[in-house]
């Protein structure tokens, strides 16, 4: 790619950028200030009907307000930096709908019994859609709204339902690619009844209270059951979207790669060749594999046609620095896709050039990284030294490929 034609791309791509953002921060804004909006009007229309006076009222608004900031605050952090683990921060309505339904149950609790509260399901819904600090901040901020609108509530009671809400976090925050929900629920639900009876009936009542402990057991029960439903509709509405949409699209026989194949058959052997390359490379680096392969397969075409087609953001964000190039180049696997591009290049440009004699594979590709690939060219990117080491190396051991695969369509 030229310099016009990056200048152009970059146009292109920071116009689509600009517009995705705004879109996704005006639904942020939105979203964040109802969540805000909803907890305040809460408390106060609470206080209200409890009839609590103007000093407990300002306390119980503070209280919240803060909790609520904290949480936007950190939904915000995380959305930014990328925590996230799908695309929940361009959808912050899954958020919102969770926390509102989390609002208006805080307000039923008031009238319910201590044990059965249920903030166990907020809690982790809350994270899931957002990420581990934010589901804690979130959570948190129910149960405030309810202590504070409750009478004699002790710090037990709290320290209850936030254990319980930091211990099914943790149990469910870390799953991504693959998914465990039998022993992970298992472990949540028999933690929350055990603080329950620890800190509920056992130490108040001094004895077990069989209508408490009821209550408690459906209290769990119900947990489980919600739980279970939320997870699995997660897991199937947004978690296999993203899987997959990444298989769809590093298929060699999707619809894009057959048209290319059809009508520039050299860029697709091309994209093939590269996506294979890049693919073991990134898989022995433990780097994203499917993101790297994907901008593999699609990293040529021009920009106009990458406009019309949805990837997932991380490949997006590789694309759009392989568009640039230069010191737009960041991330380890846009650095590894356009060596292996280069490399596949380079070979099939020589054995066209002269189909009989057999390509000294060392003698094209070593001279990359003492020039073009060298540690001093790359020193911006997040690529190290010894991983160019290893990608030079990994490239030469690929020979046979070379000979087998690439020598076919000469």
């Amino acid at each position: 790619m030229d310099s016009q034609e990056k200048k152009g791309a970059g146009k292109i791509i920071n116009a689509g950028k600009n517009n995705n953002a705004k879109k996704v921060l005006f639904k942020n804004v939105f979203c964040m200030l109802l969540t805000l909006l909803s907890i305040t009007l809460t408390a106060f229309s609470g206080s209200v009907f409890v009839g609590l006076d103007l000093y407990y009222t300002a306390r119980n608004l503070v209280f919240c307000v803060c909790a609520a900031l904290v949480t936007v605050f950190s939904f915000q952090a995380g959305r930014v930096s990328g925590s996230f683990f799908y695309d929940d921060g361009e959808y912050p309505g899954r958020f919102l709908l969770i926390y509102l339904c989390g609002v208006l149950c805080a307000l039923v609790f008031t009238q319910l019994p201590t044990t059965g509260w249920m903030f166990l399901f907020f809690y982790v819904a809350l994270a899931r859609v957002s990420d581990s600090v934010t589901g804690i901040c979130a959570g948190t901020s129910l149960l405030v709204l309810t202590t504070v609108l409750c009478e004699q509530i002790s710090l037990t009671i709290f320290l209850v339902y936030l254990l319980s809400g930091m211990i099914g976090i943790a149990l469910f925050a870390h799953q991504r690619d693959d998914f465990y929900m039998t022993v992970p629920l298992g472990l949540t639900l028999g933690a929350q009844l055990l603080l329950i009876f620890a800190g509920e009936l056992l130490i108040q009542n001094k004895k077990l209270v069989w209508d408490e402990a009821l209550v408690s057991v459906a209290n769990t029960v119900m947990n489980g059951i919600l739980l279970y439903i939320f997870l699995q509709y997660y897991i199937n509405k947004v978690a296999k979207k993203t899987d997959n949409l990444y298989l769809a699209l590093n298929d060699p026989e999707y619809m894009v790669m057959r048209q290319m194949k059809e009508q520039k058959k050299e860029d697709y052997y091309c994209a093939i060749h590269t996506a294979y390359l890049v693919e073991r490379i990134t898989s022995d680096l433990k780097l994203d594999v499917r993101s790297a392969k994907c901008a593999a397969y699609y990293g040529h075409l021009p920009m106009e046609k990458l406009e019309e087609m949805f990837f997932p953001e991380p490949v997006w964000s590789l694309l759009t620095e392989l568009k640039k190039g230069g010191k737009a180049l960041k991330r380890k696997e846009a650095v590894i896709v356009q060596i292996c591009y280069r490399v596949v290049q380079e070979i099939q440009k020589t054995e066209r050039r002269d189909k009989e004699k057999k390509p000294d594979y060392e003698q094209l590709i070593a001279p990359m990284f003492e020039k073009q690939y060298s540690i001093e060219a790359l020193a911006e990117t997040d690529i190290t030294l010894s991983n160019l080491r290893y990608i030079k190396k990994r490239l030469l051991e690929e020979k046979m490929y070379y000979e087998v695969f690439m020598a076919r369509e000469v």
